[in-house]
């Protein structure tokens, strides 16, 4: 492919984004000639298109010894293009039987999502041949349509950013002889050839003998990965309509949606509900016994399953994502009329309540004993007011109490207890922001 004809694709594939002036463009630098054509193909597009803001990322996370040289070189290139650069190192931490290569792609993309415009679009230098390997990575793993549809030439991701492969169909022999003829700076990093990686094995020992013996396998391989991600689009489609039909709100799975329905179609609502909530997929293990648990289920059942990150939870006849965050907050004398509690929440509390000999103070660990509601008949446990106001068990101790002089004032999701008016004049109620308010609109 000559340098226009690449260069006439890259263009085409930004034209179908409708940006907007002012949009960010950035280009995820590595060392390859893959991101570097991506770059030298984004300073051309520049010249015609002077009303978006460009910016070129790269993000050293210090795998390979000479990677802070390497860094260096590709600096001095992309600053030649006068082109705001952001490059810097990246820290990686690496959990328990996580690949090295895992969890730096983890922590790059989380990184360039905090440097980024919440509506950039991200342009990667991912190419044919990496399609051709994603995809016989995901058939090892014994992926589904979803993940043989492999890589996508536009994806949604974080917030409304946009991650753009504008030359997924481009062979790296085409992507190398456009960089030999620019006369771009790249690095060549002798890792790639390391086969004991499992991209590298394919990569240099199963597709070439593949092609070499069927040379038009590499195209059937794309035209089967793109009919994978038109078929999962289709069921895509047709789920999401028939789980909005059901849903008073994302974050909740009413369980009428699982009857008469076949297993597999069990499994495929569940799975789409949870990719609604921007979740990590749970094994297929995880997802039978939620769907199990879940047809199962009663009004008293304490049906929990924990996946990657959240929890799987039942209450009234539906289902719902909870995130696990933690430790809850230790009781605290109250000072200040605002309270941030970090992943907990924020609390914002009159001034009148604080004024004075006033003694304020906030706990998460709900009293035993019985309490009367004004306006309310009885006196009942704060556990039993936070069941009859529909509150879930394990909301329960994430609500806020608050005690004015060492009796109970009042509780997030239920109000006042006592001290509604000082001196006869009404007081303001406190306003909670639950970091899971998204998740329990309903509640």
């Amino acid at each position: 492919m000559m340098a226009d004809g690449l260069y006439d694709l890259f263009s085409k594939s930004l034209e179908s984004l409708s940006l907007k002036p002012g949009q960010q463009l950035v280009a995820a630098l590595g060392g390859g000639a893959d991101s570097q054509t991506v770059l030298d193909l984004l300073m051309r597009y520049r010249r015609q298109n002077p009303q978006y803001r460009y910016l070129a990322i790269h993000l050293d996370h210090s795998f390979h010894p000479s990677s802070a040289n390497w860094s260096l070189t590709i600096e001095q290139a992309a600053k030649a293009y006068g082109i705001e650069t952001i490059f810097e190192p990246l820290h990686v931490p690496i959990a328990n039987r996580q690949s090295k290569e895992a969890a730096g792609r983890e922590r790059r993309y989380q990184r360039l999502a905090e440097l980024t415009k919440d509506d950039a679009v991200l342009l990667l230098g991912q190419h044919r041949n990496d399609q051709i390997e994603t995809f016989f990575l995901q058939l090892k793993r014994g992926s589904g349509p979803k993940g043989l549809s492999s890589m996508a030439s536009i994806q949604p991701w974080t917030g409304n950013r946009r991650l753009c492969r504008p030359l997924l169909s481009v062979s790296k022999e085409q992507i190398l002889e456009y960089a030999q003829q620019q006369s771009l700076t790249w690095i060549e990093d002798d890792t790639n050839y390391d086969t004991r990686i499992e991209r590298n094995f394919l990569r240099h020992k199963v597709v070439p003998l593949i092609e070499e013996r069927w040379p038009q396998f590499g195209q059937s391989v794309l035209r089967a990965a793109k009919l994978c991600a038109e078929q999962q689009q289709v069921m895509d489609e047709l789920l999401l309509e028939r789980l909005g039909k059901a849903q008073t709100h994302k974050s909740h799975f009413p369980l009428s949606l699982l009857e008469n329905q076949s297993s597999a179609m069990q499994r495929a609502l569940l799975r789409t509900w949870l990719q609604t909530m921007k979740r990590s997929l749970p094994s297929y293990e995880q997802l039978e016994q939620i769907r199990l648990q879940a047809e199962s289920a009663r009004k008293d059942s304490q049906l929990q399953v924990q996946c990657d990150g959240y929890c799987v939870r039942y209450f009234q006849q539906a289902l719902w994502c909870d995130i696990v965050a933690g430790e809850l907050p230790e009781e605290r004398q109250i000072i200040d009329t605002d309270i941030d509690l970090g992943v907990w929440g924020k609390l914002s509390i009159p001034a009148d309540l604080i004024a004075g000999d006033n003694r304020l103070k906030l706990t998460f660990s709900p009293t035993a004993e019985k309490l009367a509601k004004p306006g309310r008949q009885g006196r009942k446990k704060l556990k039993d007011w936070l069941k009859q106001a529909g509150v879930p068990p394990w909301l329960r101790q994430r609500r806020p109490v608050l005690e004015l002089n060492d009796e109970y004032l009042w509780v997030a999701s239920l109000g006042w207890f006592s001290y509604q008016t000082i001196d006869n004049i009404a007081l303001p109620e406190p306003v909670w922001i639950s970091s899971d308010a998204d998740l329990y609109p309903l509640l």
